[in-house]
C-alpha cells in the first residue's frame, strides 16, 4: 500500500525571481527616498516658503549667479580645447614621449580639488613663486593671477581629464577607414574633421562638456581661494550658512541647483557610434625637426601636469617660519611630517577621513547594486530608482550639504551635529557613480552562463562564486576605488558638515593652511595625494580588467 507523503508545492523560478525583484526594489526606493528625494523636495518647499529675494539683489546675488554661468561655460571650451587637442595629438601621431605624456595625462585625478589649489596659489598667487620673481628681478608689481583668470586656468587644469578621457576611448573605437575614404575621395582636411571625425566625437564631447559644466558650476576651492572679488554661488552659500542665514542659503542652493540642471538640458548625452572596424595606425613623425619640436612639446606638458604635485611635495619640507622674502625656501625641516605621526590628535583627521570614506563606499556598493540590477535590467521600477540615483549627479555638492542640514535638523532624525553627516554626503554624492559601474557589467551580463552551470549539476551558490563574482568583480573594484577616492578629498561638502569630532583631513587641511600650520597643511596634503593616487592606481588596475 503506498502511502502519500505532504509535501510543500516547489517554488516557481519567476515567482521567485519576482520576490527578489520586489525585494530589492523596496529597499532601494526607501534608501534612496529618505536619502535622496526626501532632503531634495524638504529643501525646495523650505527654501519657496521662506524665499529671499535680497539673497539674490544684495551682496552680488545675481553677480554670483552671471559668475557662475560664465566661468561654468568658458571652462567647457578651454577643456575641450585642451583635452580634445592631447587626446587627438596622442591618437593619431607617434613622437617621442607619446606613452608617457598618455600615462601622465591622467595625474589631475589624483590631485584633490583643494590640494590643487593650494598648489596653484603657490605658483601663480599672491605668495606664488612666479610673481615673486617677476616682482624680485623684473620690477613687475602685482603680478599675481587672480579672479577670474586664475579660476579658468585651474579649472581648465582639474577638468581638461574628462575630455582627454572620453575622446580617447571614442577614437580608439573609431573607424579609421571613413576618415581616410573621405581623404581618398578628395576632402581637405579640415572638413575631414568637421564632417567626419567631429559628429563621431559628439558623443564624447557632449558627455565630457556635462561634467565639466556641473564641475565648474559646483568648485568650491577655486573661488574660496582665488575669487575674492569675483563671487560665485557656491561661496555665496557657504558664507551664508555660516552666517546662520538658512533663508539666504537656501535660495541660493535652489538658484544653484537650477544652474546645474539647465546645464544638463544644454548638454543631453547622446547615443554613442559603436565601429567594429580597425582604428588605425598613428602616423610616425618624420622630419627630425618636427620629432625634435613634439618631443619638446611632450616635455613641456609633461612637466606643466607634474608641477601642482612637485610643488605641494617641495612646500611640505619646508620650514615656513623662517621663509620670508625669499623668492624660493631655503630652510627644510621633516618636523611637518613628524607632528602629525607622532601626535594622536594630528593623524585624527587622517584616521577620520579613512573610516567615513570606507562606509560611504561600501553603503554605496550595498544601494548601487540593486539599483543597477533593476536598471539595467529593465526589471519593474527600474526607471524610477534610475531616476533617483540620478538626481545627486546634477546637484553640486554644496547643494547635497545642504539638503541634508535642512532635511536631517529635526527630532525625529537629528543627524545635524553628528558624525555621520559626512559619511552620508559621501554616499549621495558617489552613489550615482557607483551605479553606472556596476550597471556597465550588469547589463552585459549573459544570464544563459547561469543557466549551464546550472544544467551541469552547479548549486546556485557554485554558480554565483564562480561565474557572477568574477564577471562582476573588475567593475565592482574599479567602482569602490573610484569611490574610496573621491571621498577622501572631498572638500564642498564635507566643509559645511564636519564637526569636531569627524574633522576630515581636506578641512584640516584647509584649517591649517589659514591658521600657523601651514607647513602641516602641506604634509597633510602629500599623504592625502598617496592615499588618492594609490587608490587611483587600484581603480586602473580593475578597469583594464574589466570584461
Amino acid at each position: 500500500m503506498l502511502t502519500r507523503m505532504a509535501t510543500a508545492p516547489p517554488v516557481k523560478p519567476k515567482f521567485l525571481f519576482r520576490r527578489i525583484d520586489l525585494l530589492l526594489l523596496s529597499i532601494c526606493l526607501t534608501v534612496l527616498g529618505l536619502t535622496i528625494a526626501y532632503p531634495t523636495l524638504r529643501l525646495l518647499l523650505e527654501a519657496i516658503a521662506h524665499w529671499q529675494p535680497d539673497a539674490l539683489s544684495r551682496n552680488a546675488g545675481w553677480i554670483a549667479v552671471r559668475n557662475t554661468a560664465l566661468i561654468s561655460m568658458l571652462s567647457v571650451i578651454c577643456a575641450g580645447i585642451v583635452g580634445t587637442g592631447l587626446a587627438l595629438a596622442l591618437a593619431r601621431f607617434s613622437f617621442p614621449g607619446r606613452r608617457v605624456l598618455a600615462a601622465l595625462a591622467y595625474l589631475p585625478f589624483t590631485l584633490p580639488p583643494l590640494v590643487g589649489v593650494v598648489s596653484f596659489y603657490y605658483i601663480i598667487g599672491r605668495d606664488g613663486f612666479i610673481p615673486r620673481l617677476l616682482e624680485q628681478r623684473l620690477g613687475w608689481e602685482n603680478a599675481a593671477l587672480e579672479g577670474p583668470g586664475a579660476i579658468l586656468l585651474i579649472h581648465t587644469y582639474s577638468f581638461f581629464v574628462f575630455f582627454y578621457a572620453m575622446v580617447s576611448a571614442s577614437l580608439e573605437s573609431m573607424d579609421a577607414s571613413l576618415v581616410e575614404a573621405a581623404r581618398t575621395l578628395g576632402a581637405s582636411r579640415w572638413r575631414v574633421f568637421t564632417r567626419v571625425t567631429l559628429p563621431l566625437l559628439r558623443p564624447a564631447l557632449v558627455g565630457a562638456s556635462l561634467l565639466t559644466f556641473m564641475s565648474s558650476g559646483a568648485s568650491f576651492s577655486a573661488p574660496l581661494i582665488f575669487g575674492n572679488d569675483y563671487p560665485m554661488l557656491s561661496v555665496r552659500i557657504y558664507e551664508e550658512q555660516s552666517a546662520h542665514h538658512d533663508a539666504e542659503a537656501q535660495t541660493l542652493t535652489v538658484v544653484l541647483a537650477a544652474v546645474s540642471l539647465l546645464g544638463v538640458l544644454v548638454f543631453r548625452s547622446s547615443r554613442v557610434l559603436r565601429s567594429g572596424a580597425s582604428k588605425g595606425v598613428r602616423k610616425p613623425i618624420r622630419s627630425a625637426a618636427g620629432r625634435y619640436a613634439t618631443f619638446a612639446g611632450a616635455a613641456l606638458i609633461t612637466f606643466v601636469l607634474l608641477v601642482p604635485h612637485l610643488t605641494i611635495f617641495w612646500l611640505s619640507f619646508v620650514d615656513h617660519r623662517k621663509w620670508y622674502a625669499e623668492i624660493f625656501p631655503t630652510v627644510f625641516t621633516l618636523d611637518n611630517y613628524t607632528s602629525i605621526f607622532s601626535d594622536p590628535a594630528s593623524f585624527g583627521p587622517i584616521r577620520n577621513s579613512l573610516w567615513m570614506s570606507a562606509v560611504a563606499s561600501i553603503a554605496t556598493l550595498l544601494i548601487a547594486l540593486p539599483a543597477a540590477y533593476l536598471s539595467a535590467r529593465r526589471r519593474s521600477g527600474g526607471r524610477i530608482v534610475n531616476a533617483l540615483v540620478m538626481v545627486p549627479w546634477a546637484l553640486p555638492g554644496t547643494v547635497i550639504a545642504i539638503n541634508l542640514i535642512v532635511a536631517f535638523n529635526d527630532n525625529w532624525l537629528p543627524l545635524v551635529g553628528t558624525v555621520w553627516l559626512i559619511p552620508l554626503a559621501y554616499f549621495v554624492r558617489d552613489v550615482p557613480l557607483m551605479t553606472r559601474f556596476c550597471a556597465s557589467a550588469i547589463e552585459p551580463f549573459d544570464a544563459t552562463l547561469i543557466e549551464a552551470g546550472r544544467s551541469l549539476g552547479a548549486t546556485p551558490a557554485y554558480c554565483f562564486r564562480r561565474i557572477v563574482v568574477p564577471l562582476l568583480a573588475p567593475a565592482i573594484g574599479a567602482g569602490l576605488a573610484l569611490v574610496f577616492a573621491t571621498s577622501l578629498g572631498e572638500f564642498v561638502a564635507s566643509v559645511l558638515l564636519w564637526v569636531p569630532a569627524n574633522i576630515p583631513i581636506a578641512v584640516q587641511i584647509n584649517s591649517a593652511w589659514r591658521g600657523s600650520g601651514i607647513g602641516a597643511a602641506f604634509a597633510y596634503s602629500v599623504l592625502l595625494m598617496i592615499l588618492v593616487g594609490a587608490t587611483y592606481l587600484i581603480s586602473r588596475r580593475f578597469s583594464s580588467r574589466m570584461i
